[in-house]
């Protein structure tokens, strides 16, 4: 498979507008994981109403995976005219990118609009007037300051932020939406501080809902906008009791003295027009959400199948052969379909019971996931290619499949149909391995050589001449040792095996990591936790640390019968790594917690032998 190319571009939307509305300015970075830094062009032009807000989203589709970064900016005009852009940087890897320049048209003419409510897609766009339909409305009067009135006070009573969650019972692997709103009757310009994070859970983050960045709803029987912080699927990894974090969101409110609203219009006040600033009365606040317990039900011991793997959710399974007849010449493939509604993005290879003289490859994976569906759903191909050594017919017992239904509460097992294969003489020669190669998995030197009998006997003669060649020299060593030994003293010899373990004890894989947590002025943290996250586990599980992620290392400790809640938890660490080295503005406050989950993950791997 041929690497997606980087692509870094900007864009202004709209690309014209009234002198009194807000355009976003947003930068992209497309199929990168290693980038650095980015930096917009001046903006001295324009004032900043929110941002730098940053996303971050990864997608696979038909096997293609395209992961994007993108900061982006809310401005509104400091005058109108043709307004050009200059092209904003980019430092990823070890290159520096530029965007394209953009050019934003500012109207001379106001739109009669609040400023705020014309603009799409961003959370934050201002959160102006949410009556500008009925001016004549008593609620407006929220933006107006009497005297004597508690700011605090009013500022409660009218904004709050809360987390909402469509259960708070479920069972381990079954879904749960977790829903941070904001819910506001304010001028303000918010921006988000602290993001939760889902410590115990997959995170699957959903599209906000609303296409003009808010929507009306009542709370309380008083109507508010509500814009949506932050919308996400979570499926526990864990029974137990887990409470989903707050999310922090620095709000900067604005209210209109009572003595200058009587003088003029509210409106074209609350717009920026016609008003004196000392008029204006500014109240910073940061408000929180409360945090919400989930309890976490265990998956029923009762009925639950020998083969069952952790997967929830309803499924099908099919099965087939690329073809039934071929010779020994030839590699057969096998495709393994799993389909349907649950923690799909969790699931593994089945377990295929293959007769004996068929020798399974490593499958190739292909999601076809639909991530905005609760639960997700779509399907995971499996394509596992085998050589067959000897004439015959064989047959590949039925595939079975078990899964936990939470709406019914019990185990079911989906099973394929037995597929028999009739395999002729071949000829010798060989065909081409028709492995599913993924990126960098070459067929190897070993693979071409063991495919043809004639090479694999010379091979085996010449490896037992090279074994007999180095034992003889290992033996003779040995005993050159064997007398120093016994002149050494014995607490010379305890000594230095106290020590040798002391050293291999001492020896951390996240050594960058951890001096980086504590040096005051590095900023590539989850960079270092990264690369070295994946190098111990390449080493660990003897792979190329640039195939290490959180869908490989599932198969490989899969195969190694390792726990399956490790399994999980390591995955989990894995995508939240990673979600931190997409963003370019990284949160420092997860780093201490981050470190301390990975050097505790791998501790219990080291536990586990090899």
């Amino acid at each position: 498979m041929v690497n997606a190319q980087v692509s870094f571009t900007a864009s202004i939307t709209p690309a014209q507008i009234n002198k009194d509305q807000y355009a976003t300015l947003r930068m992209e970075v497309h199929n990168s994981s290693d980038i650095k830094n980015i930096q917009p062009p001046s903006l001295n032009g324009f004032i900043v109403i929110s941002g730098p807000n940053q996303e971050s989203s990864m997608s696979s589709i038909n096997g293609k995976v395209d992961q994007s970064i993108a900061v982006s900016y809310v401005l509104q005009p400091r005058k109108p005219g043709k307004i050009n852009i200059a092209a904003a940087t980019a430092t990823i890897g070890n290159k520096v990118y530029q965007s394209n320049t953009l050019t934003l048209v500012v109207n001379d003419k106001t739109s009669g609009n609040a400023a705020g409510a014309t603009q799409p897609g961003s959370p934050f766009a201002g959160l102006m007037d949410p009556f500008e339909e009925d001016r004549s409305s008593p609620d407006f009067n929220d933006y107006i300051l009497h005297k004597g009135e508690n700011i605090p006070e009013k500022v409660a009573k009218n904004m709050q932020l809360r987390l909402q969650t469509d259960k708070t019972s479920c069972y381990v692997g079954e879904p749960l939406i977790a829903t941070y709103k904001l819910y506001s009757r304010l001028k303000s310009e918010s921006q988000l501080d602290k993001s939760p994070s889902f410590n115990g859970f997959s995170v699957i983050d959903l599209q906000q809902p609303d296409v003009n960045g808010y929507a009306r709803e009542k709370l309380d029987g008083r109507e508010y906008n509500v814009y949506t912080i932050r919308k996400a699927q979570l499926y526990p990894l864990q029974d137990g009791t887990i409470t989903l974090e707050s999310a922090t969101v620095d709000n900067h409110i604005q209210f209109v003295k009572a003595e200058a609203a009587s003088q003029g219009n509210i409106g074209d006040m609350m717009n920026g027009f016609g008003i004196d600033p000392n008029d204006i009365v500014t109240q910073s606040v940061s408000l929180s959400s409360k945090p919400v317990t989930i309890t976490v039900k265990p998956l029923p011991e009762a009925g639950k199948p020998a083969g069952f793997k952790g997967a929830v959710g309803n499924f099908s399974i099919e099965a087939s052969l690329a073809k039934n007849n071929f010779s020994t010449d030839e590699t057969g493939l096998l495709t393994v379909k799993l389909s349907g509604a649950g923690n799909l993005q969790l699931i593994t290879a089945p377990d295929i019971s293959w007769p004996d003289g068929l020798d399974a490859f490593q499958p190739k994976l292909t999601d076809n996931l639909v991530n905005s569906t609760v639960p997700v759903s779509g399907n995971k191909v499996f394509q596992f290619s085998f050589a067959v050594q000897k004439p015959g017919s064989y047959t590949i017992p039925a595939i079975e499949f078990s899964f936990f239904d939470p709406k019914t509460i019990s185990y079911k097992t989906v099973r394929t149909e037995p597929l028999p294969i009739t395999v002729t003489k071949g000829t010798g020669i060989h065909a081409p391995l028709n492995i599913p190669i993924e990126k960098k998995e070459n067929v190897s030197f070993l693979n071409k050589i063991f495919s043809h009998r004639i090479w694999m006997i010379a091979a085996l003669i010449f490896i037992i001449a090279v074994s007999l060649f180095f034992w003889t020299k290992k033996e003779t060593k040995k005993e050159a040792e064997l007398k120093a030994t016994a002149n050494a003293t014995p607490v010379d010899t305890a000594m230095e095996a106290v020590l040798a373990t002391s050293a291999q004890n001492q020896q951390n894989p996240l050594q960058q990591a951890e001096a980086c947590l504590y040096a005051p002025d590095c900023k590539d943290f989850f960079v270092h936790l990264n690369k070295e996250m994946k190098a111990y586990l390449g080493h660990k599980f003897n792979m190329d640390a640039m195939d290490v992620n959180s869908k490989s290392i599932a198969w490989v400790m899969d195969k190694k019968n390792m726990d399956n809640t490790l399994v999980l938890q390591l995955q989990q660490l894995l995508q939240e790594i990673e979600w931190q080295v997409y963003a370019p503005f990284e949160e420092t406050g997860k780093r201490k917690e981050m470190y301390s989950r990975s050097h505790a993950l791998i501790q219990l791997m080291n536990s586990y032998n090899d």
